[in-house]
């Protein structure tokens, strides 16, 4: 029997924000898969491995996990790649930022903070069930950077983009945006993994809901969307499932002959 994998987006993919749960038949679902041999569960997402106390009880069903879209990949327990900005782009987004009077933030790989936290970037973080950083603004001097983000109005994110384009901006919920390493996405985090685990594209799966997932949609031959995944992911994906909260995982994975 061929191996087959699955690769996972976290955020109202398998974790639901507004219910700040895993729904139980996702859960059956990931044991199921978990049970059945020569298959490979993965994560893919833009969190970093910090950030996954939301998904503890699904933990042990995972295999791989492709972590701040693609900068660092886990294997049973263990760093196989790392890929962090370097301290010149670094610093180039941090001085664009402050010129701007921008609120934003830094992720190492076992820590995250802010420049500065107010009342919306609470909100923001609350919104997507992530712990508040602490303030450092300094950070980057001491620790590799993986990511960065940054909080404007959506209409002005436009400005970034071109003034960064040697790098990745990525927008996410509201008026965040991520900065990241040019080239670098889930998909490459997904290219290395096949390649490393020696599987085809045709025996592998993806399955998101937003933004960041696009790239990885577009890669996988089995793409699935959620149903309550956004208009643009949905254009990108062979196959939509029903939202979340209605069996979507469960379901996308009966249609695929998974479980």
């Amino acid at each position: 029997m061929n191996k087959k994998i699955i690769f996972f987006d976290i955020d109202r993919t398998l974790y639901n924000p507004n219910t700040k749960s895993i729904p139980k038949s996702t859960i059956k679902a990931l044991k199921k898969l978990h049970n059945t041999p020569n298959i490979e569960i993965a994560i893919a997402t833009g969190r970093a491995y910090y950030m996954l106390h939301i998904i503890e009880e699904i933990k042990p069903f995972i295999d791989i996990y492709i972590l701040i879209n693609g900068q660092i990949i886990m294997k049973d327990g263990d760093t196989i790649f790392t890929n962090p900005l370097t301290k010149e782009e670094v610093r180039k987004v941090v001085t664009l930022f402050e010129q701007n009077n921008l609120k934003y933030g830094f992720l190492g790989e076992h820590n995250e903070t802010l420049n500065i936290v107010d009342e919306k970037g609470k909100r923001a973080f609350e919104l997507v069930s992530m712990n508040i950083p602490k303030v450092d603004p300094d950070f980057y001097k001491h620790h590799d950077i993986y990511q960065m983000w940054a909080f404007c109005e959506r209409k002005n994110h436009c400005q970034y983009i071109t003034n960064l384009n040697s790098l990745n901006v990525v927008p996410w919920l509201g008026d965040g945006f991520d900065v990241l390493s040019k080239g670098m996405s889930k998909k490459e985090g997904i290219k290395k993994i096949l390649d490393i685990l020696n599987i085809s594209k045709e025996y592998a799966y993806a399955i998101g809901d937003g933004e960041n997932d696009i790239e990885m949609l577009d890669y996988i031959p089995n793409s699935i969307a959620m149903g309550n995944g956004s208009e643009n992911a949905k254009k990108h994906a062979r196959f939509i499932t029903d939202d979340i909260e209605d069996d979507g995982v469960y379901n996308a994975l009966i249609h695929y002959k998974l479980i």
